[in-house]
């Protein structure tokens, strides 16, 4: 039993403006049998962020696999078993204010 970390964003966390999405980056997870994620919003971020997990076959965004929302200051951990071959995550800052979100996200896979 082997538990890796896939992803995560660079250290440091990640700046979204308010209002606008972006794509923190895809992850290769058909080898897992199970996969953590980890995700924070930093204190002092002007508003929510969605983070999108999407199915992604080739350079194909398939279906979600899950959407989850954060406050600031706040984190959600989930576990997903057999995800698929590749995910691609996804950041949305909620507008509603000025200023940025900012966030982390690790992904760690898990094997038999």
């Amino acid at each position: 039993m082997a538990t890796t970390l896939a992803f995560r964003t660079h250290p440091g966390a990640v700046s979204i403006p308010a209002g606008k999405s972006q794509k923190l980056g895809e992850v290769d997870v058909k080898s897992y049998e199970r996969i953590r994620l980890v995700a924070d919003e930093r204190v002092g971020s002007a508003g929510p962020v969605i983070i999108r997990l999407t199915i992604t076959e080739g350079n194909e965004l398939v279906a979600q696999l899950d959407t989850l929302t954060l406050q600031p200051h706040a984190q959600i951990t989930r576990v997903y078993e057999v995800p698929g071959t590749k995910l691609s995550i996804f950041a949305d800052a909620l507008a509603g204010g000025s200023g940025s979100s900012s966030v982390d996200v690790l992904i760690y896979g898990w094997t038999e």
